[in-house]
């Protein structure tokens, strides 16, 4: 299901937005209730208690079952949702198995039931997940097809400025996971010769961290090969930099030896001989 087939969609990744039946619902009425959605939409078909809610939503308050804050919360989501399904309705589905977010009440606390809702972390993860599968069978076409795809679902940080702990915890394994989709890429444009793509796939990998030393390495292994060897000096001056600036560490020594090779004019004619790297690893050392 892609997003134009979706009566319903919920994007987290470089911002948050949510839709139905082609209308942003953008009304939360207590400040609380777009994150409850949120959190809940990240445990979605699980009953949470009104304590782990409370305190996913105010870590730094002692939870009392009589506050009404929670309570709030929850009443503002509802009316979200209401709106959301009268938008579907009014775009036309049919009553039976429309798409459909509805907040139920359990004896234990609160479950998100859904059906039908297009959700961009959940196919980001999917996508991944195929990829690797058909990485493993050795089907390279097809797993740089599926981590293509999904690394252009992955626009950026999951729920940006959401500075909670269960946020934070997700946005570090999308990372990681961007990351190594990424990776793949790499290898697999470098074996085509695209080295355009390598670039771009470069500059997304640090956007997510850019403190990877590998990826300056890349790029200037890259740069020397096509001979831009200014372009190769001011990689190394900004790898450099953020290392020493930021982790207080020096640069590799096979950082400083590829630099060096690749301002003599080494690497021109050389080539990425991929026969022996370890899959999804890419060779800069040549």
């Amino acid at each position: 299901m892609t997003t134009s087939e979706a009566a319903i969609t919920v994007r987290t990744l470089g911002g948050f937005e949510f839709r139905a039946g082609g209308h942003e619902i953008d009304r939360w009425r207590a400040g609380k209730a777009r994150v409850l959605f949120q959190f809940m939409l990240l445990n979605r078909g699980r009953v949470l208690s009104r304590e782990t809610l409370y305190e996913a939503l105010w870590p730094d308050a002692a939870w009392s079952g009589n506050s009404s804050s929670l309570k709030v919360a929850v009443h503002m989501l509802r009316a979200a949702l209401v709106s959301q399904n009268q938008h579907v309705a009014q775009d036309g589905g049919p009553e039976a198995g429309r798409p459909y977010l509805h907040l139920v009440t359990h004896q234990l606390g609160y479950v998100l039931k859904t059906e039908g809702v297009w959700v961009d972390f959940e196919v980001f993860d999917d996508l991944v997940d195929r990829a690797r599968a058909a990485d493993a069978r050795g089907d390279d076409a097809e797993a740089a097809r599926l981590f293509a795809a999904a690394m252009d679902i992955h626009r950026g940080d999951f729920l940006p400025g959401v500075d909670l702990d269960w946020a934070q915890v997700h946005r570090m394994w999308l990372r990681s996971r961007g990351l190594l989709a990424l990776e793949r890429l790499v290898t697999a444009h470098l074996a085509a010769g695209d080295y355009l793509a390598v670039l771009d796939r470069c500059r997304e990998m640090l956007a997510i961290e850019p403190f990877r030393e590998e990826t300056y390495r890349i790029l200037m292994a890259v740069h020397g090969h096509l001979g831009h060897l200014s372009q190769v000096q001011h990689w190394y001056g900004i790898c450099s930099t953020r290392l020493r600036k930021e982790l207080k560490v020096d640069l590799d020594a096979s950082t400083v030896r590829l630099h060096g090779r690749a301002i003599r004019g080494e690497l021109v004619e050389a080539g990425f001989d991929l026969s022996g790297a370890p899959r999804g690893r890419v060779p800069v050392g040549i």
